[in-house]
């Protein structure tokens, strides 16, 4: 049964779950009874020490009944009385040898020693248990447990009256290991007796094995009543009981009871249960195995039916199934082969079909390339691949809706089909973008086709009473030359195509050269991040001269770049390079940081500068650009009326409400806005008067001819004319001779700016032209 079938599944499912809960129930059941067995045996140990207490209180009574008898024999009495010895040593002999007594003597009311049994040596000596003797004394007898030459005795002192007190009878047992073992075979329990002195624990009878006898000294704590004791690897649960204080010092009983063998029941059970679980498991596996075939066998049967028609067998009959779910699953397998049947046509087609234009789409394009491919290297012949994009497509979505796009693209590729031979293919990639397949054509022979293509998009674009401008970059690669498969052939042709966009050219062929400037770009932009992290810019400035007053207190940062290896790189390579990759946010902050803070510099100085930065589309579009360029004023104490923020029509145009709400944001902090380059875009001063601006720049484009052409005078006559009417300032920048500046000032510009006045230049070569340029006379 293979571990990824359902059957195996559902049988490892059902019995995973079964095993869970029984590992479940049999680690809770476990820990409930191994909480019980620990609180039997404390129990046990609690019982234990009541029964312990009792057997030596049954003991003392038994030994005060034997010594209470010989304290009132007329004969002991009468041998004490008269002084006989021998008579008294014999009848002391007698009651403690029929009671098995380990101890007998009889003391003098002066407390030494008149008769011993055990140790006749004691006679004449002071009597050892004093306190004894003293309790005796109070309650007319009394009995204890006392220690004396190293042994445990537990004692019975009775007066012998006659009828005064004339002496006093000792009888007792001695607690050693052979008592110890009889009150456990009593009690159950582990005994030991132990004495406390200075040294410690002193253990003088026991039950205990030999090492755990030797290790128990060192385990027991001072303090440690009950609870868990481990000796030599086995686990005890205990009970300290004081007996009796001593002269020596106390003496207790240590109650132990084996956990071991406490738990034996329960590790028994535990036993029995692991064997009921994997029986269990057992026969619940057998019978999930048997109950899921009976589910999976008709599902295997369905699948198999699946997979032929997945093998394109639509034909095939369904057998009756026993089960409701199984049928109804059957049916529904039927109607779907007969439903997949009608629709595979159809997905073929539209699988490699274009549905908008009814060309072939990309996948089917790449198989008709690499299919030429093949015929082009068995034959040893060429082909050429062209990619087209066209321009500004989506401002036709834009503003006129997608079905006027669609309406555009459709066209687009009828056009392009009658533009080239009928062995040619032209495809649709992607939204608007086009490929057409030449094969047997070199590459260097497709300009003629690259042509033709071109100029069917001359013919202007009619569309429901509409016209339309549609204009197209093209790219061309060839096998074998540029590529050797589909893949490197399209990306040559990519490379061809946007470097033909880029500088403004209708279509290029590919040229190796490509490659390494694209990827000298590449290097370029991790470079130009490192010039922005490490500060290696800097920024020239461009004065903008008043033409009512010739002031110069106006000018315009201009970024420049000095590559450490590739020396100065134009602004004109790497500022479009960074839009591209939308790096120029982070140079736009760079320049901001650096504008204002010099600016800044200028306003503490006492001869303020107002400063113009140009913002990109990318910078219109970012919502945190007030707030960063507001930071920045704050930062360096720079009033913002003397900055002045200068935008593009085209950036303006990217997303119109998006860029206002920024712009009006920028505004309402008190800077200057201005259009630059205006007249290059697609607005208008009926659409520049809904901005927040306050400055409009005309491009050099109008400025360079104005001396020498009449069109681009009125142009720039008309802008300043309505510009004033707006209430904007008007500046012309380019401005590169005396006669233009003097056409500008009769047509009543406000500002210039240009190489007539002087070139961008560093921050102190600008202060020192100012200097030089107020000193100079009007």
């Amino acid at each position: 049964m293979r571990i990824r079938s359902l059957t195996s599944r559902i049988v490892v499912f059902f019995t995973s779950l079964l095993a869970l809960v029984l590992v479940a129930t049999f680690v809770l059941v476990s820990v409930a009874n191994l909480r019980i067995s620990r609180q039997n045996a404390a129990h046990e140990l609690v019982t234990g020490e009541r029964i312990f207490r009792r057997l030596l209180e049954q003991q003392g009574q038994q030994l005060t009944q034997a010594v209470s008898a010989l304290a009132t024999d007329y004969g002991f009495r009468q041998a004490i009385g008269t002084g006989d010895t021998d008579t008294i040593a014999s009848a002391l002999a007698n009651h403690g040898g029929r009671i098995k007594a380990d101890l007998v003597m009889l003391s003098r009311l002066d407390n030494t020693i008149q008769a011993d049994t055990v140790k006749p040596e004691r006679v004449g000596k002071s009597y050892p248990f004093v306190d004894l003797l003293a309790k005796a004394g109070e309650r007319g007898g009394a009995s204890g447990i006392e220690r004396i030459d190293g042994k445990l005795y537990q004692l019975v002192v009775v007066p012998v009256r006659a009828p005064i007190v004339i002496g006093w009878v000792t009888m007792g047992f001695e607690i050693n290991d052979e008592i110890a073992a009889d009150l456990k075979a009593l009690a159950g329990l582990q005994v030991s007796f132990l004495g406390r002195n200075q040294g410690g624990w002193n253990l003088l009878a026991s039950t205990l094995p030999p090492a755990q006898r030797i290790a128990l000294n060192g385990t027991l704590s001072d303090r440690q009543m009950a609870g868990r004791l481990a000796l030599e690897e086995e686990d005890y649960e205990i009970r300290l009981a004081k007996l009796a204080d001593t002269p020596e010092g106390p003496i207790h009983a240590l109650l132990a009871r084996s956990l071991k063998e406490a738990m034996a029941p329960f590790y028994a059970l535990q036993g029995t249960l692991v064997v009921l679980a994997l029986v269990a498991i057992v026969v619940f596996l057998l019978a999930g195995i048997r109950i899921a075939s009976r589910i999976t066998g008709p599902l295997r049967d369905l699948a198999g039916v699946a997979e032929r028609i997945q093998q394109g067998d639509y034909q095939q009959t369904l057998a009756t199934q026993d089960t409701r779910e199984i049928a109804q699953l059957a049916g529904s397998l039927a109607h779907m082969q007969t439903a997949i049947a009608e629709r595979e046509a159809e997905i073929t087609k539209l699988a490699f079909q274009d549905p908008l234009t009814g060309l072939p789409n990309r996948v089917r394009f790449n198989q008709l390339l690499d299919e030429a491919i093949a015929r082009a290297r068995e034959h040893d012949d060429s082909l050429t691949v062209l990619l087209i994009n066209l321009d500004r497509f989506q401002q036709i979505n834009d503003t006129l809706g997608h079905p006027t796009g669609d309406r555009v693209l459709a066209l687009v590729g009828e056009r392009l089909r009658e533009a080239v031979r009928f062995e040619d293919q032209v495809a649709r990639l992607s939204g608007d973008e086009y490929a057409v397949l030449l094969p047997g054509v070199q590459v260097g022979q497709s300009l003629s086709t690259l042509e033709r293509i071109h100029r069917t998009f001359d013919r202007r674009f009619e569309l429901g009473g509409r016209t339309l401008d549609v204009r197209a970059g093209m790219g061309a690669a060839g096998f074998p030359e540029h590529g050797q498969n589909a893949t490197d052939l399209l990306r040559c042709a990519d490379m061809a195509m946007y470097r033909a966009k880029r500088s403004g050219e209708p279509q290029m062929l590919y040229d190796p050269g490509m490659q390494s400037f694209r990827e000298e770009h590449l290097s370029l932009l991790g470079d130009l991040q490192q010039a922005v992290e490490r500060n290696e810019l800097t920024l020239y400035y461009q004065p903008k001269v008043s033409l009512a007053d010739g002031r110069a207190d106006e000018a315009e940062a201009l970024v420049r770049w000095i590559h450490p290896d590739k020396g100065f790189i134009p602004p004109g390579e790497f500022i479009p390079f960074a839009e591209q990759t939308g790096y120029i946010r982070e140079v736009t902050r760079w320049v901001l940081a650096h504008a204002i803070a010099q600016a800044g510099q200028w306003v503490a100085a006492g001869h303020p500068i107002k400063i113009s930065v140009n913002l990109s589309t990318r910078d219109l579009l970012d919502p945190g650009l007030p707030d960063q360029v507001a930071a920045l004023l704050a930062q360096h104490a720079m009033p913002a009326q003397y900055l002045c923020l200068e935008i593009t029509e085209s950036g303006l145009m990217e997303d119109p409400g998006r860029a206002l709400d920024v712009l009006n944001r920028l505004r309402a902090l008190g800077l200057s806005l201005a259009i630059d380059d205006y007249g290059t875009g697609y607005s208008s001063l009926a659409y520049i008067r809904r901005l927040p601006v306050t400055e409009l720049k005309i491009d050099r484009a109008f400025v360079i001819e104005l001396a020498h052409n009449d069109g681009d005078a009125q142009i720039v006559q008309s802008t300043i004319d309505l510009g004033h009417r707006l209430g904007l300032k008007v500046v012309a920048e380019g401005v590169e001779d005396q006669p233009t500046v003097a056409i500008l000032a009769r047509m009543g510009c406000d500002r210039i700016q240009g190489y007539v006045f002087g070139k961008p230049m560093p921050a102190d070569a600008f202060v020192r032209w100012q200097q030089e340029h107020a000193a100079s006379p009007a």
